[in-house]
């Protein structure tokens, strides 16, 4: 009904319902076989997800370089038989990933595991980082409303009108503010445990693996003593630090195999390429960049700029969180009418749409004015109007 008042507004065209049903049925017919047309043996490292439409999830794969969605199917549920079976649907047209992000649900997890068991499961920094974040929110909400009691209760000690009332409300105090100060070290400590954690280790631009492991065990071993005593949220925490050391630790020991091959190019220590990544940490202006560069370009010559440059690269090129997959499903959002049930085929429609939509912008220059299948494949392909068998005069005539 929208397409109807649209062309009725803007070119004074009038359509039936049923034309515009069949129109965009037929258009979801000729979209099916192109997206199962591609060839998924080019990629490399995946991340999955699931979005939630009317209570049911949408199980959802994103090539993460190019951005292109080779699974977006609705499903009954999300547990690891489904998503296995649809993982070895994919694996029929070669995607066998060596990486796979996810975010720790179980049903993926699962699915890979049987499906998919020589990919390598990274999970998601984002989502754990959103729950230390909101941990410390919780905690500081906590010791604010401490603060608050305590206030209001020396508030009424001071203005009480009586002896009897002015011990009362002074003995509560004291109480009150003895809680607050327990409350403003639990938050404090917590929070700082949760930057080293953050900033510390989970950063790609940081020390080597072993020195990363050693502060995880600390701060883990920390806030295990925290949550014995204190388990409101942060015994969550803990138990998700524990299950998923390995997982979130990865990462460092990817990077470690690059700069491992790149010590060997350059005929150096692999600290020393540790040290260069650390320096990332820093902007090129700032005073302690400028001090530490210093020693380290001295001590290296002229093949300091070149050997930063690839420990650059690498930084960029190496994903620690399911960033691409929450773009694509940000993008899919708008088609997803929580009034209405979207079809398989409407679905296949969209994720041929947005497949084939170009970018208008992007920060890497490689993606601008390309589609993610363009930049999957490294080839052009027609307008996506003329692949659903559309004739598009008006480009022609523009050309």
């Amino acid at each position: 009904r929208d397409i109807i008042f649209f062309l009725k507004s803007i070119f004074n065209y009038h359509v039936s319902i049923g034309t515009v049903f069949n129109v965009i049925n037929d258009a979801a017919e000729m979209a099916i076989p192109i997206n199962n047309s591609y060839e998924l043996g080019a990629v490399r490292e995946s991340a999955s997800d699931e979005v939630f439409h009317l209570n049911k999830p949408l199980l959802v794969t994103v090539d993460i370089p190019s951005r292109f969605c080779p699974l977006l199917v609705h499903a009954n549920n999300r547990d690891g038989t489904t998503w296995g079976v649809n993982l070895l649907d994919l694996h029929a047209r070669g995607y066998a990933p060596e990486t796979s992000i996810i975010d720790g649900a179980n049903g993926i997890i699962n699915g890979y595991e049987e499906a998919l068991p020589d990919t390598k499961l990274r999970h998601d920094h984002f989502h754990f980082i959103m729950a230390l974040t909101d941990c410390a929110q919780f905690l500081k909400n906590r010791m604010d409303s401490a603060k608050t009691a305590a206030m209001e209760l020396f508030s009424r000690s001071i203005n009480a009108k009586n002896e009897e009332k002015e011990k009362k409300y002074t003995d509560e105090f004291v109480l009150a503010h003895e809680e607050f100060k327990r409350l403003e070290n639990i938050y404090t400590t917590f929070k700082t445990l949760s930057s080293w954690l953050q900033h510390d280790v989970l950063q790609l631009a940081g020390k080597s693996p072993a020195e990363r492991s050693i502060l995880y065990d600390f701060i883990l071993s920390e806030m295990s003593s925290m949550a014995s005593n204190h388990p409101h949220r942060i015994d969550a925490i803990v138990k998700a630090m524990k299950k998923r050391r390995d997982a979130l630790l990865d990462i460092t020991h990817t990077l470690n195999k690059k700069f491992s091959v790149l010590a060997v190019k350059y005929k150096v220590s692999i600290q020393t390429i540790w040290n260069i990544c650390e320096l990332a940490r820093h902007s090129f202006d700032s005073p302690a960049y400028v001090e530490k560069v210093d020693k380290l370009a001295s001590f290296l010559g002229s093949t300091y700029d070149v050997i930063e440059d690839e420990v650059l690269l690498i930084l960029e090129s190496t994903h620690r969180c399911s960033s691409m997959v929450e773009n694509f499903n940000s993008r899919l959002r708008p088609y997803l009418d929580n009034r209405k049930f979207i079809s398989p085929k409407i679905l296949a429609l969209i994720q041929f749409y947005l497949n084939h939509k170009p970018f208008l912008r992007s920060k890497h220059e490689r993606l601008v004015n390309k589609s993610p299948a363009e930049a999957f494949t490294g080839k052009p392909h027609k307008p996506w109007l003329e692949m659903l068998g559309f004739n598009c005069c008006l480009n022609r005539v523009a050309a």
